[in-house]
């Protein structure tokens, strides 16, 4: 029980210090995508709907690479982050192209990857990378 309270803490630390790092001190998704309008929409107007659910989306991104992980016994750090890299780009992928191989919708995501296409691979990888190598390190030096 000890082990999953941990789990939890060191991934909402990671995720808040990752997505305020990338998102809102850096501003990569301004840059990566160059429409900061959207971003603005998305993080800014509608941050208390839009973070818990980013929260959520990255969980089930991390649990995907992390079975993944555990499936390939990767034990290095480095396979396992780029493990996860890839297992970012692979389902940003997908569903960027979902969304752009339909006509745009009032669906917020239907406008995003409309509006940002495949730019939306790099920002996802880059934050989901970065909340992991909290996560890790969060993982390796507390709780112990």
């Amino acid at each position: 029980m000890i082990n999953i309270v941990s789990k939890i803490i060191s991934y909402t630390i990671a995720f808040c210090s990752g997505l305020f790092l990338i998102t809102y001190l850096l501003k990569l998704p301004h840059l990566i995508t160059k429409n900061p309008k959207i971003v603005d929409i998305y993080y800014i107007k509608n941050y208390a709907k839009n973070v818990p659910l980013d929260y959520l989306f990255v969980l089930g991104y991390l649990l995907i690479a992390s079975l993944i992980i555990k499936i390939c016994n990767a034990k290095n750090k480095v396979i396992k982050i780029l493990i996860v890299g890839l297992t970012t780009i692979l389902l940003t992928s997908i569903f960027c192209y979902y969304f752009i191989s339909k006509p745009i919708t009032s669906n917020f995501f239907s406008k995003w990857f409309h509006t940002v296409k495949y730019t939306s691979v790099l920002y996802d990888t880059i934050l989901l990378i970065t909340i992991y190598i909290i996560y890790l390190y969060l993982e390796e030096n507390t709780f112990n």
